[in-house]
């Protein structure tokens, strides 16, 4: 017990150490797991032994509480892949990734044949394992990078999407492939499972309780699991939810595994056919903490049963099918690109980022040892692949970012000449973006004329439809300001997207037009915070007043009078302006300092509202309608 203990802790000490590390270097999540594992694995393997532990069987307990995390990954994945929204992607869907996966697998294949004589069977189950790519990596990167919304994005979702169903039909597939490559001389003890039902049938037979078990665990999810919910959910009892939850994949999976099917195909087929039901949500939000937890320990164990010994015997091999790998798959996902049409940015990013070897192929290489499908080496040296696969990966999407999407930007809309402003307008506005543009109309429609400037092509050819005149170029620059007539300005509006740009052009105005009246968009507190500093009276945060309008039209909901509603928020937005202003200077001069002066301040704004509600209650003077009236009778 103590021996499970230290390595319990060691354990979670080093994920919570590397992990949040290899996120931020930007290598991902999946990668600190591996990592943590290897460092892991060389302690067991050179120090376990010196203070008597058995790092073996520690390792193979282990490794049957990760394999529980798999299963629990593949039910959320299934909860996740709604069958109306399959449907409705299957062509995008069949097209990225059934080509994808289809031609990888036949390319490894005959690879594995041709230049390594290898078996059929053992070429199609390689061929298999190495089709699938990281989506755990894949997806955080797309996320965190804003290119999950683009074409080569959507086009790497849909070939990852059909990756994750393909994972099931696989893990059925392998042991029918290790049927063929068994002995047929073995006799009924050496094929014997302990309690697997399937193990004491004849193999023609065996097939046939896949088709049982699927109709068993429709049967189940479809008729008796929704009622079940409902009856639990009416306790209001979150724990028992979630016990019911984790007991639903428990008893799938101890089912499946009675039949000598894989677990995870009948968690998986769960979870599609609930993907329908109106518990779907709360049932990924209990089992998410635990699925998250036992797949970290699942890398880790993959990372601890890395063979360091192996890859420094046999350091050319691995390398030049690492390389092998990434070229193939690329290969490969060019031609698909190719069929979908993509473009030249769109296609780099589709091929670059599902280059590499996926987490699937972990527990389909153990899967495949077990079965006798692989030898050990072979699944030891295709692990080790797979991981340097994974950890190449983000220096390609460093490539594409760094060189290829720079190279990608075309000069008519990055280096589109400055447009020749012909007209002298007393309100000149900064940016017609979504801020800028009520400013502008509201303009417009009281008789004064605007010159509005903008940088971005697309926007401004879409407001030259709608009529607007809008010229293009960079409001920083002096050249264009004097062009547009700053000198006989009255009023600069400054509402561009970028804070930093806002804060430039207005240090610039500053220095070189003072004389101008600034009215400046805030994005948040921050940049507010700064526009005060700088000395600038007019700022306004962009949804301030949205905002407050909305709480003004709550609190006429939850029963308030409309006078009061309407006293609430006037009263609100004149303290918050106030406050804004105060913490301002605080911020610039010592920010610990700030936090604990804010909060104070903001205590003290609520009891100030709290009081103004219990005094005015009863008033009869409607002065919620009448802003001015307010705010002098408050001062």
């Amino acid at each position: 017990m103590t021996e499970a203990f230290i390595i319990a802790s060691v354990f979670l000490s080093l994920a919570v150490l590397l992990v949040p590390l290899a996120n931020r270097i930007g290598l991902g999540s999946v990668l600190g797991y591996l990592f943590a594992g290897a460092i892991i694995g060389v302690m067991l393997t050179y120090m376990a032994p010196l203070i008597g532990f058995k790092s073996d069987e520690l390792l193979e307990q282990l490794n049957h509480a990760s394999e529980f995390g798999v299963v629990l990954m593949l039910f959320l994945i299934g909860l996740e892949i709604q069958p109306s929204q399959l449907w409705r992607m299957k062509s995008t869907i069949m097209a990225a990734g059934g080509l994808q996966v289809g031609l990888t697998a036949l390319l490894v294949m005959l690879i594995a044949i041709l230049v390594f004589d290898l078996t059929w069977q053992m070429g199609l189950a390689i061929g298999l394992t190495l089709a699938l790519s990281s989506t755990a990596i894949i997806m955080q990167t797309l996320s965190e990078k804003g290119w999950q919304n683009s074409i080569g994005g959507k086009a790497s979702f849909a070939a990852l999407l059909f990756q994750d169903i393909a994972v099931i039909p696989i893990i059925a597939i392998l042991p029918l492939l290790a049927m063929s490559t068994n002995s047929a001389h073995q006799s009924h003890e050496e094929i014997s499972h302990g309690l697997e039902i399937v193990s004491y049938l004849p193999s023609w037979a065996q097939p046939f309780v896949v088709v049982i078990a699927i109709v068993i665990v429709y049967i189940l999810s479809r008729f008796l699991i929704n009622p079940l919910f409902h009856y639990i959910a009416k306790a209001r009892q979150k724990e028992i939810f979630t016990t019911a939850a984790l007991g639903l994949v428990t008893l799938i999976a101890a089912i499946m595994s009675l039949l000598g099917i894989s677990p995870a195909l009948g968690v998986f087929i769960a979870g599609v056919i609930l993907s329908e039901s109106e518990y779907r949500h709360q049932i990924e939000a209990d089992i998410e903490p635990f699925k998250g937890l036992l797949l970290g320990i699942f890398f880790m164990t993959v990372g601890a049963a890395f063979n360091f010994t192996l890859f420094a015997s046999e350091p050319y091999l691995v390398l030049s099918l690492t390389v092998a790998l990434i070229s193939t798959k690329a290969l490969v996902l060019f031609m698909v690109g190719k069929v979908l049409k993509l473009k030249k940015i769109e296609h780099a990013l589709f091929f670059l980022a599902l280059a590499q070897g996926g987490e699937f192929a972990f527990v389909l290489l153990t899967l495949a040892v077990s079965n006798t499908v692989l030898p050990v080496y072979y699944a030891d040296i295709l692990r080790i692949v797979v991981a340097l696969s994974m950890a190449i990966t983000p220096l390609l999407f460093i490539f594409y970012e760094k060189v290829l999407l720079p190279r990608s930007i075309t000069p008519d809309k990055s280096e589109l000449p400055d447009d020749e402003i012909n007209e002298q307008n007393c309100v000149i506005i900064a940016g017609v973006g979504r801020f800028g543009q009520i400013v502008g109309r509201m303009m417009q429609h009281n008789n004064f004329k605007v010159t509005a400037l903008d940088n971005d092509p697309n926007m401004i050819d879409t407001l030259r439809i709608y009529g607007w005149k809008v010229f293009y170029g960079d409001a920083t620059r002096l050249d264009l300001l004097n062009s547009a007539g700053i000198e006989n300005a009255k009023v600069l509006v400054i509402a561009m997207d970028d804070p930093d740009k806002v804060l430039d052009l207005t240090r610039m105005i500053l220095q070189h037009y003072p004389h101008i009246e600034l009215f400046v968009r805030a994005r948040d507190r921050v940049t507010a915070y700064q526009l005060y500093n700088l000395g600038i009276i007019n700022v306004f945060r962009e949804t301030f007043e949205s905002s407050a309008s909305l709480g003004e039209a709550v609190l006429k909901e939850m029963g308030l009078r409309a006078y009061q509603a309407k006293r609430a928020k006037l009263l609100y937005q004149r303290e918050d302006e106030l406050l804004v202003r105060d913490l301002a200077q605080s911020w610039q001069d010592d920010k610990e300092k700030h936090i604990i002066y804010a909060q104070q301040k903001y205590a003290n704004l609520s009891e100030v509202l709290q009081n103004d509600v219990t005094h005015h209650i009863e008033e009869q003077i409607d002065l919620g309608w009448f802003e001015d009236r307010m705010n002098k009778s408050e001062n």
